[in-house]
């Protein structure tokens, strides 16, 4: 067996560290938005339908599509950002699946997405694992990382779906108010070998 587990969590929470964290502890890791930069890039299967639907401006020099110029588009459309949800989601779950069937037995496969929820992709999974932070831990860490004013980190926070929605949907919540890496590996730790007492892996 090959169990799969799905994280998420909210902006600055630290699920890449999280991320960082399973792959340390053996598990396969993928993220959203590799699987997305990839279907995106030159070649990528993503290039020409999105080319299609929103023309060669969005085309970069390389032959991929230029993300700057695309969000410029949909950031502020919600019928455009549909309709290039269209395209990606279908073609993302399609990578997805490729590669949690290339698993071999035993290992533990974690896919990481922010939008997890948003995107309805909750039931595919053996369970899902929530980074969560406080929201002055949030506040902090994107004024001070990301170089966002208070007043665009707070509206940022309120166009997402709350945090405290996604907790409660988890089935694991990974706490993670500091900014040193040890508390949240120690968390990762103890819920892998969770998994691989429940899933029969030592």
């Amino acid at each position: 067996m090959s169990p799969k587990f799905a994280l998420t969590g909210g902006i600055a929470c630290g699920k890449s560290m999280a991320e960082a964290c399973f792959q340390a502890c053996g598990c396969r890791v993928l993220d959203a938005d590799v699987v997305v930069h990839q279907l995106e890039a030159a070649g990528g299967a993503a290039v020409e339908p999105i080319g299609q639907l929103f023309g060669k401006g969005v085309l970069s020099e390389d032959g991929g599509i230029h993300r700057a110029a695309l969000a410029g588009l949909v950031f502020q459309n919600p019928e455009a950002r549909q309709q290039l949800e269209a395209i990606l989601h279908p073609l993302v779950r399609q990578t997805v699946h490729q590669w949690l069937a290339a698993a071999a037995p035993g290992e533990i496969s974690v896919f990481s997405a922010a939008l997890l929820y948003e995107c309805r992709w909750e039931k595919d999974w053996q369970g899902v694992v929530c980074v969560a932070a406080s929201r002055e831990t949030q506040l902090r860490r994107m004024c001070q990382v990301r170089q966002m004013t208070r007043e665009a980190a707070e509206a940022r926070l309120a166009a997402q779906m709350p945090l405290a929605e996604k907790v409660r949907r988890a089935d694991w919540i990974l706490k993670n108010d500091t900014d040193e890496p040890e508390p949240l590996q120690q968390q990762v730790k103890a819920l892998v070998a969770l998994w691989r007492q429940r899933f029969c892996l030592v």
